[in-house]
């Protein structure tokens, strides 16, 4: 005799879909509801991002290893000068290389159009330092050398008036030409840059002098310990300053942006409140699903289905709703991601690492929603519903 085969009814999500599609425009405000969740969730750790990245715009465009900063300045865009003395005590280190004085501050643009000013971020330089990593700043440190001349960014706002070369305007109150431009990722303080010299920038400040820096810049030889520096640079500096690693410089802007303003707070709880809506939207349509099909569940327990059959398929009703939800989420914010950028020149962009974590959310938001909504169908008794 030939050998029956034994067979298996496929397990998949067949009654999970047939559920959720019954009544097609709950299915589809469902489906609406947690594709909104998940781009307000997109859009909420997309603008935190932007900030922690832009945390470190100065920083990532500057030639240094260590940095020394006042412990009174807030971070790199908003400093309050020290003395200049700092550094020469820093050059006497033994393994420093190099050391540049940096000076930052904002002063108003007059936009040469429409005559209003806007506050833009202004940064002054040695140009026989190489203090810039970029090449179209190190191309022009000749030129830089001449007064009254200067560098914009290229995406600095519309605000600030048509940018060319051989642009006149003012600065501080001062005649300035445009020499050229330079590619820098705008901030939430900064919307707007440019580079000059250091006694054109002294020029617009009046009362502060050379010795009264932002920042200094040091590098250290080839193959010394860093880490040793600081610690040497620590000892025999004053705590007038601080000095800082370039990762250290950075974490301490991050946190400055994320614990002293409301920044972190805002997107933050914007991305918790998306969640905990989606959560509730999915509990809702899952428990209203249930209650419709409660004798259907009623009946397939009383011909032998258990209660994790019938939860596995709450369960994929969940996934299949986070799954076709994220969707719509996902392409409607790399737009607004795109959308964003252009607008403000905030570096919003869509990430592999970003688009994976949102559509665990998206999973972990529906899951919650079924675990919560099964209780009906684990207390059901076939006797009460017939």
């Amino acid at each position: 005799m030939r050998n029956r085969k034994n067979t298996q009814t496929w397990d998949g999500p067949a009654l999970a879909w047939l559920n959720l599609t019954h009544a097609k425009t709950r299915f589809f405000v469902a489906l609406s509801a947690i594709g909104f969740a998940v781009t307000l969730i997109f859009m909420q750790l997309g603008f935190l991002g932007a900030v922690l990245k832009t945390a470190t715009f100065i920083y990532d465009n500057l030639n240094f290893d260590i940095v020394l900063i006042s412990p009174k300045s807030l971070e790199a865009s908003y400093t309050l000068p020290f003395s200049r003395q700092r550094l020469y005590q820093a050059a006497s280190i033994p393994g420093v290389a190099s050391v540049a004085p940096f000076y930052i501050s904002f002063k108003q643009w007059r936009n040469p159009e429409t005559k209003f000013t806007r506050s833009i971020l202004t940064m002054g330089f040695n140009p026989k330092d190489k203090v810039f990593k970029d090449p179209e700043i190190n191309k022009y440190r000749l030129e830089l050398q001449s007064q009254d001349k200067l560098l914009i960014n290229r995406y600095s706002r519309p605000e600030f008036g048509s940018r060319q070369v051989g642009l006149k305007t003012e600065l501080g109150g001062h005649d300035i030409e445009v020499i050229g431009f330079f590619s820098m990722t705008n901030s939430l303080r900064a919307d707007g840059t440019v580079v000059m010299n250091d006694q054109n920038f002294i020029r617009l400040y009046t009362g502060r002098s050379f010795d009264d820096i932002s920042l200094g810049l040091i590098n250290v030889d080839y193959q010394v310990n860093i880490n040793k520096i600081i610690q040497d640079l620590q000892q025999v500096l004053p705590k007038d300053v601080e000095v800082l690693s370039r990762e250290q410089a950075g974490e301490r802007d991050k946190n400055y942006w994320l614990t002293s303003t409301s920044i972190g707070i805002i997107f933050g709880t914007g991305a918790i409140m998306a969640f905990i809506v989606g959560t509730v939207i999915v509990y809702q349509v899952l428990y209203s699903d249930i209650t419709e099909h409660l004798s259907e569940y009623a009946t397939l327990k009383a011909i032998g289905y258990s209660n994790w059959r019938l939860s596995k398929v709450v369960l994929q009703e969940a996934v299949i709703l986070a799954f076709l939800g994220f969707i719509p989420g996902f392409f409607i914010s790399s737009s607004l991601y795109t959308i964003t950028r252009l607008a403000t020149g905030l570096p919003m962009e869509m990430s592999y690492e970003r688009a994976s974590f949102v559509f665990l959310l998206a999973n972990i938001m529906c899951s919650i929603s079924a675990l919560l909504s099964l209780r009906q169908v684990l207390t059901t008794d076939p006797a009460d519903v017939f």
